[in-house]
């Protein structure tokens, strides 16, 4: 099983009319990674906190109709978290407007104290490893799954709402330093590190700790860093619809690419010579997911239909 933390929250997309209406749309990157492995047929967990309110049923409907186990989300009858999109374009992405305060992400997020038996990878990221409120949990949850299960981390930095970057920075390098994988877009580490190469990024990256970095550039593709070396994959060319959830489908679709090569849980070492094929498969959830309004990730079926096994 793969345990998936982090936000739940819906997003408010602006209806492209005259009258200012928005559609509200499940969303939190962390939601949308554990959606995206459940369809591509992985064994999923979500750890976080859902509302009890109208939009946290629809949440905790969702995730159970994909086959999300929900035993280790916790119900709580704060309001649910709300975000506003702003539209994006293929090259920038889309921007976000959170509401967090006072709502279900607002609380001691609900690490299981002692990892399930069938858990074997622990993903973490987006709002909830970068905000103070569970920031340093985070941190304890990756240091504690050392050496018992496999871990990633997505910081998917939101800048209309993650902290300065004087305190966020260290943050994210020690959670960085803890995953066996850590995936960042171009977007993230342009804030993170306003100046500095990409690449120069994941390789100071890949000397902290995890065992690859990966960067993702939109329809630019891709680029890994693998013990040093250099490997880079191309995005598929789609008509784009929409590129929210897109981050998250490549996420989920690298990691169920990683478990079907048994390349994730206690003991597993991921190797370089199914890297590309990994990124690849990612790279194809993620063009797919475009070619999609809001954020709804491929099943192991659509994959199959672009050629992938």
């Amino acid at each position: 099983m793969i345990l998936v933390s982090g936000e739940a929250l819906i997003d408010l997309i602006p209806v492209a009319d005259e009258h200012g209406r928005y559609d509200a749309v499940r969303g939190g990157s962390p939601y949308n990674v554990a959606i995206g492995l459940a369809r591509l047929g992985e064994p999923t967990a979500f750890v976080s906190r859902l509302s009890t309110d109208a939009n946290g049923e629809s949440q905790a409907a969702a995730l159970a109709a994909d086959g999300v186990d929900l035993s280790l989300a916790e119900r709580v009858a704060q309001p649910t978290t709300l975000a506003f999109v702003m539209r994006g374009t293929a090259q920038t992405g889309s921007r976000y407007s959170f509401y967090l305060d006072a709502t279900n992400f607002d609380g001691a997020w609900p690490f299981p104290k002692v990892w399930p038996v069938k858990a074997r990878h622990l993903h973490v990221g987006s709002i909830s490893a970068v905000d103070p409120r569970h920031g340093e949990s985070v941190v304890a949850a990756l240091a504690r799954a050392k050496g018992a299960v496999t871990t990633s981390f997505d910081p998917n930095i939101r800048p209309l709402v993650t902290p300065d970057r004087k305190s966020v920075v260290p943050l994210v390098e020690r959670q960085a330093a803890l995953a066996t994988v850590a995936k960042a877009s171009e977007e993230d580490l342009e804030w993170l590190y306003p100046g500095r190469p990409i690449e120069e990024t994941l390789k100071v990256w890949s000397r902290l700790g995890p065992r690859f970095c990966v960067a993702t550039f939109g329809v630019k593709g891709a680029v890994a860093y693998f013990d040093g070396e250099r490997l880079a994959v191309e995005a598929p060319r789609v008509k784009v619809v929409d590129t929210v959830g897109a981050g998250d489908s490549f996420m989920s679709a690298l990691l169920a690419a990683m478990d079907s090569d048994g390349a994730l849980g206690a003991g597993a070492t991921p190797s370089r010579d199914r890297l590309a094929a990994w990124l690849a498969f990612a790279a194809a959830a993620a063009a797919l997911t475009c070619t999609r309004k809001g954020s709804d990730p491929p099943t192991r079926k659509d994959m199959a239909a672009l050629g992938f096994a």
